[in-house]
């Protein structure tokens, strides 16, 4: 007989770990308050503890878990830390008497995890790893619907995922090759978990293709049960789902729409196979309607499926019941995820990183060279016979590398070591923070021009290009155009947090370039574009579901700047330094109208609707959100929408002047070296005045 949860004291739970995760973890913990409550929050960071405290506020701030364990009273500890931590940390708290709760992925070798299992079943205690799509509405929905599917024969499980490029703090992720092994969890133990209910044997993995560029297939077999799993960084949209095939029917549960299509019954007849669709159409429309409903009315969290599976482990805890998530069903993940990481390594190790060619010239320091852009000039460089150093927050993937260039772990939002500039001629400083908020832009564009700069100084760097962005600029009176010489913008706050990084990043670097004797070249582009694979501009307008809204007038031009344009820009003024003028602003020439790329982005989505919002619409509403942003968030800065859409007249004559020579700019570069710092002259520099 169970116990009522009333009458017992709640479980006291510490928390290790304080990052963005853990805020979900006590959160859907304050939402039980009668099984578990959290009394400690263990995290080495000040920062991460008390803002995790704001979510626990009678919780107990430690830097480790033992310190939280010797001072206070534990029951059940919940490990909320990067992986390569969960095994320290969850043996540490069995030997210390509480059951655990780790997050995925549970640990990252199989032995490992054995040896946890027994530890813990040892000491009569129970261990739950994160598997919370099993506690989802699709999944329960899906279990409750197997007896009418008969014998399961197939499985699909199918995930896609964008890479995050850095943390909500604005430091750097795991690199987009763990990204991909710390995902993978859900998706192996959603369709472990189901085709274990399949009649036969054991389940055995009987393929296994990893590609070179983050996408993985993997085939099992159950008795007469056969299963395919798919995981893809490259994939598009983002999905992530279970199809079960049965003798009677299939079942197809969404996890990102939190919906169930069903098709049960044989539908062998001419008459079924007509109205399936629409059976299938209904149920798409209601559940999808439904979800959304809960989602938007705020009954669902941004993790389903959390708060079930706390609530059934901590029952577990207090009922001496075996856990929610089985050591077989924990084994049998940690076992495929380690020999699908051990493949995956295999291959990118495997992958030709050496240099294409010999190099002929002097190697040139890039920031930023992981990047949209910058991977375009690593490439660029290399082609050109340059010794390439890219300065990374974090190593990249395999996929992600250029082959030849020597990659440098470097946060360049700290001070930076001695020797990473070493025996470089030039910087080529493209790094800078691209999403978040005002601390984000400080410590990422701001920062790390000061860093970047002041180690030049003392490797003996004296040329640097800095990539600045044309949002820089003032709009010029009516009528006027922006020149090379026209002034920054003065109150760039209000056109967001970027355009304020930029800002305040170029003013700094022009500063300390004459404090520091650099030579310093500014380019400003436009927003960068890959015509070959085209993504909008922000300042084209935003997609918004299957509508593109698109701000100003069709036929307004936009400043954009080719990738590929763009990179022999760079590289064109580290070759003609000397002549090169001080400030460029980088646009393709022949500029497009925003008709042409709002065309050329429904050239490969044509089911988009386009709408256009006319600037004499929008000022208004750019008013309206100014005052609600100021009475809402009065110590804020107000983003003016209307300013940062608003129409610009640019001087391009220096650009197109350029443009032959940059196009120019391709295969293996002349013998000369770069040219030295010195006063921008010659007639390039004088049109830059004009």
């Amino acid at each position: 007989m169970s116990t009522d949860p009333a009458s017992v004291a709640p479980l006291k739970i510490a928390v290790v770990g304080a990052g963005e995760m853990a805020q979900h973890h006590a959160a859907s913990i304050r939402r039980l308050p009668h099984l578990g409550r959290v009394v400690a929050i263990c995290d080495p960071s000040p920062s991460a503890r008390a803002r995790l405290l704001v979510v626990a506020p009678e919780a107990e701030q430690f830097e480790t878990l033992g310190k939280a364990l010797a001072a206070r009273t534990v029951d059940l500890v919940h490990i909320v830390t990067p992986p390569a931590t969960h095994a320290e940390l969850t043996e540490q708290a069995l030997r210390a008497g509480c059951h655990v709760y780790v997050e995925k992925p549970f640990v990252e070798d199989a032995r490992t995890a054995a040896m946890l299992l027994s530890l813990a079943a040892e000491r009569g205690l129970i261990v739950c790893a994160g598997h919370q799509l099993l506690f989802e509405p699709p999944s329960v929905l899906t279990r409750s619907l197997l007896p009418a599917l008969g014998q399961i024969r197939h499985l699909e499980s199918y995930f896609s995922f964008r890479v995050v490029p850095r943390n909500a703090e604005g430091s750097a992720p795991l690199r987009p090759d763990r990204q991909l092994i710390d995902i993978l969890p859900h998706p192996v133990y959603t369709l472990l978990d189901f085709l274990a209910r399949a009649d036969g044997g054991d389940t055995t993995m009987e393929g296994l293709s990893v590609g070179p560029t983050g996408t993985l297939h993997a085939l099992f077999r159950r008795g007469r049960a056969s299963a395919v799993l798919v995981v893809t960084v490259e994939g598009r949209p983002v999905e992530s789902y279970l199809r079960v095939v049965g003798t009677n029917g299939s079942i197809h549960a969404d996890f990102v729409r939190s919906t169930v299509q069903r098709h049960l019954g044989p539908g062998s007849s001419g008459i079924d196979k007509l109205l399936a669709p629409y059976r299938l159409a209904r149920q798409l429309v209601t559940t999808t309607t439904r979800a959304m409903a809960i989602r938007f009315f705020g009954r669902t969290r941004s993790y389903p499926g959390l708060v079930e599976l706390f609530e059934a482990f901590y029952r577990s805890v207090r009922e001496g019941k075996p856990s929610p998530v089985s050591g077989e069903t924990i084994l049998e993940t940690v076992r495929v995820c380690e020999q699908i990481a051990g493949t995956l390594d295999r291959v990118l190790a495997a992958q030709p990183h050496d240099r294409p060619g010999p190099q002929t010239g002097p190697t040139v320091a890039l920031t930023g060279g992981t990047g949209f852009l910058g991977k375009a000039v690593a490439a660029s460089l290399i082609d050109r016979g340059y010794g390439v150093r890219v300065l990374a927050r974090r190593e990249p993937a395999g996929w992600d590398r250029v082959a030849g260039v020597e990659y440098v772990v470097a946060d360049l939002g700290r001070s930076l070591a001695p020797g990473v500039l070493a025996d470089c001629d030039t910087l080529l400083h493209c790094a800078a923070e691209t999403a978040g908020g005002y601390p984000a832009h400080q410590l990422n564009s701001i920062d790390a021009t000061r860093n970047v700069l002041e180690a030049a100084a003392t490797a003996g760097v004296h040329q640097i290009v800095h990539m600045s962005s044309i949002s820089v600029m003032a709009q010029p009176p009516l009528g006027g155009r922006v020149s090379e010489s026209s002034p920054l913008e003065r109150n760039s706050r209000e056109l967001g947090p970027y355009a304020w990084g930029k800002t305040e990043s170029e003013i700094l670097a022009q500063r300390l370039a004459k404090d520091l004797g650099l030579g310093l070249r500014i380019i400003r582009p436009g927003a960068f574009v890959d015509y070959e694979h085209f993504d909008p501009p922000g300042l084209l307008g935003k997609r918004v579901g299957n509508v593109y809204v698109a701000i100003g007038s069709r036929r307004e031009t936009l400043a954009v700047a080719d990738i590929h344009f763009s990179a022999r820009t760079l590289i064109w003024v580290m070759e003609h330094f000397a002549e090169a003028p001080p400030a460029l602003h980088l646009m393709d020439p022949a500029r497009p109208t925003k008709a042409d790329l709002v065309q050329r982005l429904r050239s490969t989505n044509p089911d988009l609707r386009v709408v256009w919002l006319p600037r004499l619409i929008l000022v208004p509403l750019s008013v309206l959100a100014v005052v609600a942003q100021k009475i809402l968030r009065p110590r804020k800065p107000a983003l003016n929408v209307a300013k940062t859409f608003a129409r610009q007249r640019y001087d391009d004559r220096l650009i197109a002047e350029l443009a032959p020579a940059i196009q120019a700019v391709s295969g293996p570069a002349p013998g000369a070296r770069p040219g030295r710092a010195g006063s921008a002259g010659g007639p390039l520099a004088a049109a830059a005045a004009r």
